[in-house]
């Protein structure tokens, strides 16, 4: 097939403009562009297969590249035609289909399924543009002075398929030998009424008489007005908060459930939770900090409900976990130390009965070699942490300077304390898979979850442990004089080396942002 990309994009003397083809398990070919008049840029492009993924990039006159799209732009392209004419725009960072196609769209559009485009022989036309819609009873529409997109009559306009989360495609024939002038509007599809056009100037399309060539308008920034954004009202609670009769005298991740619900029904949108990450430190009062945690992955195991966990208590102990668990739900506040120390009981407790079984389960092997980066340094810090009582690596008697590989046998079955090791790896896949369980069920009800990620790392965490290069280990963080305090906030966590992070390309911040 033949592509003939067009775009308009102003250079300066000497710059040039390449467009970047991705195909699948090969490496990305570069193809230049040839400039012709008024910031006009074509390229002819050979490609053979229906699926399209592309970037522009602006380059040098020796290929240096200077700047490059925010996103790629991708195609579906019919078999029926031989060739295709690509109009383009200049994918900008800050186009709203940029920062508004995200997690929150998707969970607003729960259950949503992809609209198909039918594009036959016939048409000439295929308009595409990206444009999010949080309202699901909204559909774009495409309205123009021909009579295949209404001559511009509101009640004509022709809908489009959402073919992707806020990506609308709809074929058409225009016949007339004319400049194609049109522009993009909404439609409620409760009214049935087109209830906002795009403002400013038309958009505009080339006549195509030539059968075997389909145009396609790649088109981007649909102009929003301030109502059709997403808005919404919300909640911020620590997790811990939750307390129910059906938790361990604490809130766990499985009451977040509840909390969704009553989200659904109060018509919120958001749920903003505090940090949930593993901050054992002393098994004390004094861990419950949220923002001092151990691992800036692990979570923290007070979420932990025994009662979903995937092997159950023996009848033995139940009787007395259930006393234990109605006198800690009894009480008015939280007692941390006993919630703490009695799930790790009863963890310990089925790990322990249930070690084979565990051991062995194909599922937690793979959370194990998924995670291993991170998972088996945690595991062998905690290992380390309760062996001395401390969690201050430089009062250990072994270990105290990381090395991997004399930490990863650990994870070995020959290894001493491997089954302690593994004891804190399951807890945490637990962990994973009730998290993961509760923010799916909220998702379904349409309600998003926000987290909250602390700036500063512990000064006797893992991180400080495996990577003190990466911190300024001799400084502390902190804030200035402000109206909440007179002389300002230590907060005693370590500063960061931005040089050091800077030279492997910002590995750590982005690992810990996956």
């Amino acid at each position: 097939m033949k592509l003939y990309f067009n775009i308009n994009f102003h250079t300066k003397f000497g710059e040039k403009l390449q467009i970047l083809v991705f195909e699948e398990g090969q490496e990305p070919i570069a193809h230049l562009l040839e400039y012709s008049t008024n910031g006009n840029w074509r390229a002819e492009v050979d490609f053979f297969s229906k699926n399209l993924h592309y970037k522009y990039q602006l380059v040098s006159s020796n290929g240096t590249v200077l700047d490059e799209e925010f996103a790629e732009h991708k195609l579906e392209l019919p078999h029926n035609y031989k060739e295709f004419q690509v109009f383009d725009v200049w994918n900008l960072k800050n186009f709203p289909e940029n920062y508004l196609t995200n997690k929150i769209l998707k969970n607003k559009l729960s259950g949503f399924k992809p609209e198909k485009v039918s594009v036959l022989k016939k048409h000439t036309h295929l308009f595409r543009l990206e444009a999010p819609l949080y309202n699901p009873n909204w559909r774009i529409v495409i309205l123009g002075n021909s009579a295949a997109l209404g001559n511009w009559e509101y009640l004509k306009t022709v809908p489009m398929q959402q073919t992707d989360y806020g990506v609308w495609e709809v074929a058409v024939e225009i016949t007339e030998n004319q400049f194609v002038n049109y522009k993009y509007g909404i439609l409620d599809e409760v009214s049935g009424k087109v209830f906002d056009v795009e403002h400013g100037d038309n958009r505009w399309a080339l006549p195509n008489a030539d059968k075997n060539v389909l145009q396609i308008k790649a088109d981007h920034y649909f102009s929003y007005k301030s109502f059709e954004m997403y808005r919404a009202a919300g909640v911020a609670v620590p997790v811990f908060s939750l307390k129910s009769e059906k938790g361990f005298g604490v809130g766990e991740f499985s009451d977040m459930k509840a909390l969704a619900d009553w989200a659904k029904e109060t018509n919120l949108g958001i749920v903003q939770i505090l940090p949930i990450n593993d901050t054992t430190a002393n098994y004390t009062w004094t861990d419950s900090y949220p923002y001092a945690a151990i691992s800036v992955y692990a979570l923290h195991p007070q979420y932990l409900s025994i009662d979903n966990l995937e092997f159950k208590l023996s009848k033995k102990s139940e009787k007395e976990y259930l006393a234990k668990k109605s006198e800690l739900n009894s009480l008015n506040l939280i007692d941390y130390e006993q919630v703490i120390s009695g799930k790790w009981k009863y963890a310990t407790e089925i790990f322990n009965e249930n070690k084979e079984a565990i051991l062995k389960d194909r599922n937690f092997k793979k959370f194990l070699k998924d995670n291993e980066e991170w998972l088996l340094p945690y595991s062998a810090f905690c290992v380390q942490r309760d062996k001395y009582k401390t969690p201050n690596f430089n009062d250990w008697k072994t270990h105290k300077k990381y090395i991997a590989g004399k930490v990863s046998p650990f994870f070995s079955p020959k290894n001493k304390e491997y089954e302690i090791a593994m004891l804190h790896a399951w807890v945490q896949y637990q962990l994973h898979l009730q998290l993961k369980d509760a923010i799916d069920y909220t998702h379904q009800l349409g309600i998003s979850v926000k987290g909250d990620l602390p700036i500063g790392i512990y000064r006797h965490s893992v991180e400080a442990w495996t990577e003190p290069e990466l911190f300024g280990m001799d400084f502390q963080a902190g804030a200035p004089p402000d109206q909440f305090t007179d002389l300002g906030q230590n907060w005693g966590f370590p500063t960061y080396n931005w040089e050091a992070m800077k030279a492997d390309g910002y590995k750590w911040w982005k690992n810990r942002f996956k």
